[in-house]
């Protein structure tokens, strides 16, 4: 039979004392989780929070200076909300990618509201450098409540200030893709302000792997900026219905701007790019109003 090692012994007769390394493993790992992890967790998100909007900004500059830029006089979002003091831009979330800096290279300076957190830092630098309004709101922890709080900070926002121009992505910030939702459509409403369907689309772009497949454009490529408008919200709209209705037309004309644009590119439409069933009901929901932390 085999002889057994020292340590093999000492263990079976002091079996303590695997206990005792246990527990002294186990607070040295809680040690870790609780104050070593979490100190590099926030100086990497300080990093980030400087570091990514330059990066961002020099790509998308590299992306522009090699690229064909078309459908620049048509667009004409900035000389509506200059008429008009203010207006609401909607758009898809797959086009989120080029906002914060392709709308500038239009003369589109648009006010956005950052969530507090180091996420919503994070984005607040980024659209600052890109040259866009930021300000700052929708705090609640809870999802229903911040949803309220986002869409009021918002409809006081432009009811104040002179001349805004907000970007809606309108089926975000989680879909489903191509689905509008009404938040964008509701505070148009409730500030009188027009409203103008927007695109920008690219020749050649790469797909991620994420709920709207969302679309990276390439250097050397052809941009293409798109619009339709202005709306304005009926008189005759009324209730509920009323809502439903004009909503449902944005959305058709929306749908109809992106399957425009796929068409004009020589690609291939997304199986999803279709109008929904008659009688299907649009949600009194927010779209992505504002970067979520």
């Amino acid at each position: 039979m085999p002889s057994r090692t020292m340590t093999e012994t000492s263990q079976q007769h002091h079996p303590h004392a695997r206990g005792k390394q246990g527990r002294e493993r186990g607070r040295i790992e809680e040690v870790y989780r609780r104050t070593i992890r979490p100190m590099f967790s926030r100086r990497l998100a300080r990093l980030s929070t400087w570091l990514v909007p330059y990066v961002y900004l020099l790509y998308m500059r590299l992306v522009w200076a090699t690229s064909r830029i078309e459908g620049r006089d048509e667009f004409t979002l900035a000389e509506i909300a200059r008429r008009h003091d203010g207006a609401v831009g909607l758009l898809w979330h797959e086009e989120v990618f080029t906002v914060a800096y392709g709308y500038p290279q239009v003369g589109i300076r648009s006010h956005t509201l950052a969530s507090l957190g180091e996420s919503g830092d994070l984005i607040a630098r980024m659209l600052e450098l890109c040259g866009h309004v930021v300000f700052r709101g929708g705090s609640s922890t809870k999802r229903g409540r911040r949803k309220l709080t986002v869409l009021l900070d918002m409809i006081k926002h432009m009811q104040t200030t002179r001349e805004v121009i907000y970007g809606i992505t309108v089926d975000g910030s989680k879909g489903p893709r191509y689905r509008m939702k009404l938040g964008g459509v509701m505070i148009a409403r409730k500030c009188g302000k027009p409203i103008v369907l927007v695109r920008t689309w690219y020749k050649r772009c790469i797909r991620l792997d994420t709920w709207d497949r969302m679309a990276v454009p390439l250097p050397f490529n052809v941009i293409r900026y798109y619009m339709r408008g202005p709306y304005f919200y009926p008189d005759d709209a009324q209730g509920e219905a009323g809502l439903q209705a004009f909503g449902r037309r944005l959305e058709d004309d929306l749908i109809d701007l992106a399957a425009r644009s796929y068409d004009d590119m020589g690609q291939r439409r997304p199986d999803a790019l279709v109008k929904r069933p008659a009688g299907e009901i649009m949600t009194n929901d927010d779209g992505d109003l504002a970067p979520r932390a």
